[in-house]
């Protein structure tokens, strides 16, 4: 090896005994720092795209309503259903 590598490797090892528990602890830090820096990244945009959903549900009667439908198999009365898709349900009874 060369001398200045030999120099390189010195001085970390150095470096690692005199400030090595505080560097890991630094270390540390640092990865959970990102890790949360992106769980909020990631709780913002969900924030932002529930608040987006209120106002759509708070605003678009239209779009309420075929929530309802949808997630209710909710018909008017007097309107015919028919289902498009079978439900697991269905296949097992037959």
């Amino acid at each position: 090896m060369e001398k200045r590598t030999h120099w390189f490797i010195g001085v970390g090892a150095l470096a690692l005994i005199l400030f090595g528990p505080g560097a890991v602890w630094l270390i540390r830090m640092e990865f959970k720092q990102r890790r949360l820096d992106r769980q909020l990244a990631e709780l913002k945009a969900t924030r932002e795209q529930l608040a987006a959903e209120e106002a759509r549900l708070r605003s678009d009667p239209a779009y309420v309503e075929g929530l309802i439908r949808t997630t209710f198999k909710f018909a008017k009365p007097g309107e015919l259903v028919i289902p498009l898709e079978s439900s697991s349900s269905d296949d097992k009874a037959r």
